[in-house]
């Protein structure tokens, strides 16, 4: 037997309950389907009484949303599937989060469009939802859809996308290795109504930018969707001063490597820059020390092993008690035999001014700040005309606008932090 290891499993795509069809070819796919459907219930007798208005609304938005995100799965050429839900806890609770399509009639749509005779979609149904080893429930296009897709030339354009997602998440603490944060339905304050005017601000902006993606002949990788701008800020702990970080945007999710060679802000390459030792030297404005040395992570003894240095720095920043073993990406970064108690040891003599917010779980609220710095950033420059693109503590920027948006990066980090910005900048990968 040969010795090649199997590539992974690529990993599925949650369901995005907010696309719909917006052109004529693409609004007839779905036409046709719910005609097939209804035929399907009268022929088999699965309905007593006609659907009452505001149920056949949702009906209907519940059958275009999953076969406007299946084509849009298909356009981008994801090899994967896409997950859904089919859980009564989910779809009877009524809460922020979840869209009018996830109700609970969505299962019963499923299994419609997925009966063979229609062939519409190809669902698997699981018995879990992912943890543990369980299966989630997958959907794929079927037959049907993909003849019906070719016949009427859907292209991404002929598909929408609603932002009507809640843009401020807030999430539970994780109990265990296997425990899956919950989402918390909090009410508003004054503090989460300036988080959602913020991020309505910067996704409105956004979403006029100049964005483009490069493809080359012969490409059969996934595409993005240039489209899928919006972005939202996810805290933890279920506390709004903890995380707060901005997930979403098709660019968040390509490799570094298509950034550069791909992405095009204002018909222009793009530059990235990069806050350097951003944790260290947040942890020292909140200590209200200087740091003293230039590189914060350059530990005596332990000066050719930086990368595992910022894995066990960032490790005792976060957690809530001292290391007992190497975290996770540190091993193989150390001499054989090294301690984690040396290292970290080393690392606190270091830095005696931030000695104290070691193993105080003080990392969850340094990324409050590093989230806070961000949103100020993406404002700043909106109101400069400068279109910037968020990839956690680092920005992309047109290559014309570097100079500007290093120096309003600078300005920010110092104002928030109380010590200068460190800003780094790349154009390659």
């Amino acid at each position: 037997m040969s010795g090649t290891v199997a590539s992974p499993k690529p990993k599925d795509d949650p369901f995005s309950p907010w696309r719909f069809a917006k052109s004529e070819a693409s609004k007839a796919v779905v036409k046709e389907a719910l005609k097939d459907v209804q035929r399907y219930e009268e022929h088999h007798g699965l309905r007593k009484r006609i659907r009452r208005p505001h149920d056949r609304e949702t009906f209907e938005l519940t059958v275009e949303a999953i076969l406007c995100d299946l084509m849009h799965h298909t356009l981008r050429q994801r090899p994967n599937a896409i997950y859904v839900t089919r859980s009564n806890a989910v779809l009877r609770r009524r809460n922020r989060y979840r869209p009018r399509v996830y109700g609970k009639t969505f299962p019963d749509v499923l299994d419609k469009l997925a009966t063979p005779v229609l062939g519409w979609i190809v669902q698997e149904v699981g018995d879990g939802d992912g943890r543990q080893g369980a299966r989630r429930t997958v959907i794929r296009p079927g037959k049907r859809l993909l003849e019906r897709m070719a016949d009427q030339g859907v292209t991404f354009w002929d598909l929408g996308f609603a932002c009507l997602a809640e843009p401020i998440i807030l999430k539970s603490e994780k109990v265990g290795f296997w425990d899956e944060a919950q989402l918390i339905d909090y009410s508003d304050t004054e503090e989460t109504g300036r988080f959602r005017r913020e991020m309505r601000d910067i996704n409105d902006w956004l979403r006029t930018a100049d964005l483009d993606y490069g493809t080359f002949r012969g490409d059969i990788g996934p595409i993005p969707d240039t489209s899928e701008r919006a972005l939202r800020r996810i805290f933890t702990r279920g506390d709004f001063n903890c995380g707060g970080r901005l997930f979403g945007g098709f660019w968040q999710g390509m490799s570094k490597g298509d950034r550069f060679d791909r992405l095009v802000i204002d018909s222009e390459t793009i530059v990235e820059l990069d806050y350097a030792q951003m944790g260290p030297r947040q942890l020292y404005g909140m200590a209200g020390a200087v740091p003293e040395m230039d590189d914060l992570y350059a530990i005596p003894g332990f000066e050719e092993h930086r990368k595992g240095i910022k894995i066990v720095f960032s490790a005792m920043v976060f957690r809530d008690e001292p290391l007992s073993r190497m975290p996770r990406g540190a091993v193989g970064r150390f001499r054989k035999g090294t301690r984690i108690g040396d290292i970290t040891e080393a690392i606190m003599c270091c830095h005696p001014a931030i000695a104290d917010l070691f193993f105080k779980g003080a990392g969850h609220y340094v990324q409050f700040q590093e989230s806070e710095i961000m949103v100020d950033i993406l404002l700043s420059l909106k109101s400069h005309g400068i279109v910037a693109l968020p990839v956690h503590d680092a920005i992309l920027v047109a290559a014309s606008n570097e100079d500007a948006a290093r120096h309003v990066m600078v300005d920010v980090f110092a104002r928030h932090v109380g010590l200068p910005g460190l800003v780094e900048a790349s154009s390659t990968p």
